[in-house]
């Protein structure tokens, strides 16, 4: 399974229910990095070979400069946070991060 970064914006309660299904996940807040700027962190998370857990609509901004300019991104775990359960949420990001190695994953976003 694809290791995760969760954004700061991620409600803990998903990252609980993550990391008791196995995945590993990181927290912007586990690293201190609140406030840290979006395009940062998205390089941190490719670095860190994880996949970014947001809601934040700047990540797919980020996401699409970079796809436009050919640059290798870390795959992109979008939901809107006002739409999905906590129990949709988790189901997905596991089906997601099951399916397949990283390097395939990269310079994608998958909306959940």
């Amino acid at each position: 399974m694809l290791k995760a970064f969760a954004d700061e914006h991620i409600v803990f309660p998903i990252v609980q229910a993550l990391r008791a299904r196995g995945m590993d996940v990181v927290t912007v807040q586990d690293r201190s990095l609140q406030g840290t700027d979006d395009s940062v962190l998205l390089d941190a998370t490719l670095q860190d070979e994880r996949v970014m857990l947001t809601n934040d609509r700047d990540f797919l901004v980020l996401a699409a400069d970079r796809a436009a300019r050919q640059e290798v991104f870390a795959p992109v775990f979008y939901w809107p946070q006002q739409r999905r359960t906590i129990g949709e949420v988790v189901r997905s990001v596991i089906r997601e991060a099951s399916q397949g190695d990283y390097s395939m994953a990269c310079s994608r976003v998958y909306f959940l």
